[in-house]
C-alpha cells in the first residue's frame, strides 16, 4: 500500500519530537514505527479520527538544506497530505500577559526577513516588507472551535512572527513588536511552512508553545519550559484532531489528483524543492547586502558580516545542488 498522510505534522527539536511521538502513542495505543520514504525519515503516529497521521523533523531555520521549506515541499510530494502542521515551542512578546506554556496558533504568520532600511529625520527607519500570509481558514475553524472546549493552557490566537534568526536580546525583540504590535509570539521556521505549501496548495497552520521571553535568558529553567511548551503544543493538536470527525477521504476526492511516483519525487527534490528555497535565500542576502551598503567598509557590525558570509554560503551549495540536479535530470 502507498504511503499517504492526511496530516503531516512538523516538529524541529528533539523535545518537540518527543512530545508529539509519546502523546500520540498514549492517545491511540500505538507503537509509533519509522519509514524511509524518497531520502527522509517519517513517522508514522496511527490514525487518529480516521485520519492518517504522520511526522517529520526539520532542520532550524525556513532557508537553507533542510530547512522548512525543504522539508514540508518533500513531505507533500512524498506523502500528499491534505494538512501540514507545523508543532512545537516558540517565544512569548509579553512576560505581563503571557505565561510560559501558553499555546500560541497563527491567524497569521509576519515575516521580518525582508527590510527597506532608511533614513527619517537623520536616524535610521527599517520598514518591514516581507509577506503577512493568513493560516488556512479550515483549520483555524477547527483550532479555534477546539479551544471552546479544551480545559489545558491558555491559547492565543493571532499573528505570529517568523524569521530566520534565533533571538534571545530584549531590544532586538522589541523592535520586532514595534513592526508588529499585534504579534503574539514568535519562531524561526513558519515562513518555510507556508512558502512551501502556498505552492503545494496544501493546507497549514502553526502552532506552538511559549517557552522563553527572548530577553536574554533562554537558559533559565530551559529544560523545563521547553519540555513543558513542547509538551502543551502537541497535546493541543491531538486534541483538535480528535475533536470531531474529518472526511478525509471525500476532502482528498474533492481536492487536487495526485499520483505518487517516486522517481518524479525524486526528480522534484533537485529542482521543484530547492529552486524556491534558493529564491528565498537570494532575497535575504539581497537584504543583507542592502544593510551592508549603508555602512563604511570597516564600519559594518561584526554580526552582519558573519550573516552575510553564511547567506552567501548557503546560495552557493543551493545553486550547486540545482545545477547538480538539472545536469542528472
Amino acid at each position: 500500500m502507498t504511503d499517504k498522510a492526511d496530516v503531516l505534522i512538523v516538529t524541529v527539536t528533539k523535545v518537540e519530537s518527543q512530545a508529539v511521538i509519546k502523546a500520540f502513542e498514549q492517545e491511540a495505543n500505538h507503537q509509533v514505527t519509522q519509514k524511509s520514504i524518497c531520502d527522509r525519515v517519517y513517522f508514522d503516529l496511527g490514525t487518529v479520527n480516521g485520519g492518517r497521521v504522520f511526522l517529520t523533523q526539520s532542520e532550524m531555520g525556513s532557508s537553507g538544506l533542510n530547512g522548512s521549506s525543504q522539508t514540508v515541499a518533500k513531505g507533500i510530494d512524498a506523502l500528499s497530505p491534505l494538512a501540514v502542521i507545523m508543532v512545537g515551542i516558540a517565544f512569548g512578546i509579553s512576560e505581563d500577559k503571557q505565561a510560559i506554556g501558553d499555546i500560541l496558533v497563527t491567524e497569521h504568520l509576519r515575516t521580518y526577513e525582508l527590510q527597506r532600511i532608511g533614513k527619517q529625520d537623520n536616524q535610521p527607519q527599517i520598514n518591514l516588507r516581507g509577506d503577512k500570509p493568513p493560516a488556512s481558514p479550515s483549520l483555524l475553524n477547527l483550532f479555534k472551535s477546539f479551544d471552546l472546549v479544551w480545559d489545558g493552557a491558555e491559547v492565543r490566537f493571532g499573528v505570529v512572527l517568523t524569521g530566520e534568526k534565533l533571538v534571545d536580546n530584549i531590544d532586538f525583540r522589541d523592535q520586532l513588536h514595534s513592526f508588529e504590535p499585534e504579534a503574539i509570539g514568535g519562531e524561526m521556521e513558519g515562513a518555510g511552512l507556508y512558502v512551501a505549501c502556498q505552492d503545494k496548495k496544501v493546507d497549514w497552520i502553526l502552532v506552538k508553545s511559549i517557552c522563553d521571553w527572548a530577553d536574554g535568558n533562554k537558559e533559565q529553567d530551559r529544560k523545563n519550559r521547553q519540555q513543558t511548551a513542547a509538551q502543551n503544543a502537541a497535546q493541543f493538536v491531538l486534541g483538535a484532531l480528535k475533536f470531531t470527525d474529518n472526511d478525509w477521504q471525500g476532502k482528498r476526492g474533492k481536492g487536487r489528483q495526485v499520483i505518487h511516483n517516486p522517481e518524479l519525487s525524486k526528480v522534484m527534490t533537485d529542482q521543484e524543492v530547492v529552486t524556491p528555497a534558493l529564491a528565498m535565500a537570494r532575497r535575504t542576502l539581497a537584504i543583507l547586502e542592502e544593510q551592508a551598503a549603508g555602512f563604511g567598509k570597516l564600519q559594518i557590525p561584526t554580526h552582519l558580516t558573519i550573516e552575510l558570509e553564511e547567506k552567501r554560503r548557503e546560495v552557493a551549495e543551493l545553486e550547486a545542488r540545482l545545477r547538480d540536479g538539472e545536469s542528472n535530470g
